[in-house]
């Protein structure tokens, strides 16, 4: 994998539309499915100089020094997704999200913080074929974009104008935003570190529970014996 930029970043997450009902219908030939759309959606964002940061599923997760390139990118992606010929004639729809920001790197080679929540949460309320973008990277990409309105995405402070990019190849008439979207991927909200101390902390405590509990029972049982 390339190396990981830092900065100000434009990151972009995809999530596959109808996953579910697409492993039921396609059976066997779904995990060829999620190989060839991740290929393409490689192909796609690496073309435009980004770079891919994490895949779980049927979810992306790129980084971009170039809040336009992450625009031009995710145009790319999506006539990718329109042109193949998938198994069965299968519709693949992907929904994305691009917000703009200063993600904290972590230890272990990803990025952690708010602005990898509000991406994340961002792909989250879209739907198959649409591209959101929040206003950071609207106005940094100078995308031309139409404006669905203000919303409160899940883990955000504020509500916030959320717009959908605009182009010749995206369609433009989508449902309303989902306002309680899972996100595609969990960021990372620790660096390693965080996590072994964490795991050393909860062995600690459980190791003092067994402990106290074999103490409290070592000298309950003769008590009790004596009470009887």
């Amino acid at each position: 994998m390339a190396e990981l930029p830092d900065g100000t970043l434009t990151l972009l997450f995809s999530d596959m539309e109808g996953s579910t009902a697409l492993v039921k219908q396609l059976g066997g030939d779904w995990p060829a499915l999620v190989a060839r759309h991740r290929d393409l959606l490689r192909v796609a964002v690496e073309a435009e100089g980004g770079v891919v940061v994490d895949c779980q599923g049927d979810a992306m997760f790129a980084a971009f020094r170039s809040a336009a390139a992450a625009v031009r990118a995710a145009v790319r992606a999506q006539e990718h997704m329109a042109r193949e010929r998938w198994p069965q004639g299968a519709e693949v729809r992907l929904r994305m999200g691009l917000h703009t920001g200063e993600p904290d790197r972590t230890e272990d080679g990803g990025y952690a913080g708010i602005d990898v929540v509000h991406a994340a949460r961002l792909c989250g309320a879209g739907h198959g074929g649409q591209v959101l973008l929040t206003e950071a990277a609207r106005l940094i990409a100078r995308a031309e974009t139409i404006d669905l309105g203000e919303m409160t995405l899940p883990d955000m402070d504020a509500p916030e104008h959320v717009h959908q990019l605009a182009a010749e190849s995206l369609a433009t008439e989508f449902p309303p935003l989902r306002a309680a979207a899972p996100m595609p991927i969990e960021p990372a909200k620790q660096t390693a570190d965080e996590r072994i101390a964490e795991a050393e902390r909860r062995f600690e405590e459980r190791l003092n529970e067994s402990i106290a509990g074999f103490v409290e029972r070592a000298f309950e049982t003769p008590f009790r014996k004596q009470q009887r």
